[in-house]
């Protein structure tokens, strides 16, 4: 029997058949800065976002994993040459490996925000973006929108602020050092430069740009979270003034603006206060922040997708700060945007299956959770960063999603024979030569001793349980006692 792949699901090889898928923060406004916006006439951000969302330039062709320092210096060298006068390079920090780490400056207005990309090295969804935004504004530069953006607003950009970590795909620097939880004892010289950079502006918005896993939903049952917000603390108590009420805005903002895309996608962090880190620190310095982390969207380019839905949420809001209509935006909606759930949503989720785990077992009912074997090309996992792929839940999980669901109702469920489809033409021979399957490829054995089969063939290693690694065969009953092979689920990525 032969087994052949096919895409399932919209380009996601997460299935084989046979032939018969803390961050961003956004610091917005003084209260003085708030009440001079409110004077000031608003645009309408709902209809601003469709504009935004068809010109996304989208001017970086690869996945924004693959962008490292080399390559996002040349295309600020393209992007400067393009627009001359654009934007300057204020400073430059240097990383533990002598990377230079620019800011970039763009607008001349009286209030300074500072936005600063990829402190973890493998979280680079907002580094594209930031890049698409500096064309657009390229591009509109003469446009009433854009000048009164650079006129009224001075944008501080650091687009990669740990390159070590980029050019090693992995969250530290280079001294193996968590950047964002830096920001106490200040060891490293990435940290360093943020906090020289915060304390010589002091930036009346502050913009932290991260990713986090994919695999989490928006509430409990809710849908996968594409954008993640958290109006950041800066103590204990959870004191709420008027810069965590700023803070509040942006986050109902964020959520407005993606609606049409990300509709029930968005969602936010349950609170802590964690002083050593950067966001919560810089709060406390007077520089309120929100934090805003680009999670997953399963589907065709998902990469691309997250890039543009924070191209929209970055751009669209700098313009609210512009024009004024930030200060409309009631902040009391904060709290109604649904919590971030971790651990409730798999790559695919196998229901209502009759496994044999190859433990020498009887078969019993149960769903399975898995996770696919992947980079993450183009934002991260949970740590560690990307998936091994393999079981992570065993057992009834009604209450769980997944990307992908099969409903194996009156199907078998079996772990593979290692070793892919010459494994399995092995096993299926051995089963042959001992009168439990036909030539044609059907198995005519009990489901009891199929259980002792198919212990035998794992060869004594570890059968079905949470960390399993290896594919399933699924049998479907072909009458008079026979089975045959219908399809195989690998934990394989794209």
């Amino acid at each position: 029997m032969t087994l052949s792949p096919i895409i399932y699901n919209q380009g996601f090889m997460f299935v084989r058949w046979t032939h018969a898928a803390r961050s961003p923060l956004f610091v917005f406004a003084v209260p003085a800065f708030l009440a001079a916006l409110s004077t000031q006439p608003a645009l309408g951000a709902g209809a601003d976002a469709f504009v935004l969302w068809e010109a996304w330039p989208h001017t970086v062709e690869v996945s924004p994993i693959a962008l490292k320092h080399e390559e996002l210096r040349v295309r600020l060298a393209a992007i400067a040459a393009r627009y001359p006068g654009l934007f300057s390079i204020a400073e430059e920090g240097v990383s533990a490996e002598g990377r230079k780490i620019p800011l970039l400056v763009v607008g001349s207005g009286p209030t300074t925000i500072l936005l600063w990309s990829q402190m973890h090295g493998d979280e680079p969804t907002a580094t594209s973006a930031l890049l698409d935004i500096l064309e657009y504004l390229g591009r509109t530069q003469k446009t009433p929108d854009t000048e009164r953006l650079v006129s009224r607003l001075t944008l501080a950009i650091i687009p990669m602020l740990n390159p070590d970590g980029a050019a090693r795909t992995r969250r530290t620097n280079a001294q193996g050092i968590d950047v964002n939880r830096d920001a106490l004892r200040l060891q490293t010289p990435e940290g360093r430069f943020l906090k020289s950079v915060r304390d010589r502006l002091k930036p009346s918005v502050g913009c932290n740009l991260h990713n986090h896993s994919p695999n989490v939903t928006a509430g409990k049952h809710g849908r996968q979270v594409a954008i993640s917000l958290l109006s950041v603390p800066f103590d204990d108590a959870f004191t709420v003034n008027e810069g965590r009420r700023t803070t509040m805005r942006m986050a109902v903002l964020v959520q407005q603006l993606l609606e049409p895309w990300a509709k029930d996608r968005v969602a936010r962090y349950d609170m802590d206060y964690t002083a050593r880190a950067f966001g919560d620190s810089m709060t406390r310095w007077g520089t309120p922040t929100l934090l805003i982390e680009s999670g997953g969207f399963f589907g065709p380019d998902e990469a691309n997708t997250l890039v543009r839905l924070d191209f929209v949420a970055i751009l669209g809001t700098l313009h609210a700060l512009a024009d004024g209509s930030l200060a409309k935006v009631d902040f009391k909606a904060y709290d109604a945007i649904p919590l971030t759930t971790r651990d409730r949503l798999f790559d695919v989720l196998v229901r209502n299956a009759r496994v044999i785990g190859g433990g020498g077992l009887p078969p019993y009912l149960a769903d399975v959770g898995l996770n696919v074997a992947s980079a993450r090309p183009g934002f991260s996992g949970s740590s560690p960063r990307g998936t091994r792929g393999g079981v992570t839940e065993v057992g009834d999980l009604t209450d769980f999603l997944g990307k992908t669901e099969i409903d194996l109702s009156g199907r078998l469920l079996v772990v593979a024979p290692p070793g892919g489809e010459d494994g399995w033409k092995k096993a299926l021979a051995s089963l042959a030569a001992h009168g439990l399957a036909t030539a044609d490829g059907f198995l005519t054995v009990s489901e009891s001793n199929l259980s002792a089969e198919a212990k035998a063939w794992l060869g004594g290693a570890a059968p079905l349980a949470p960390g399993y690694g290896g594919d399933f065969l699924v049998l479907v009953p072909a009458g008079a006692g026979r089975f045959r092979v219908e399809r195989r689920i690998s934990p394989v990525g794209p």
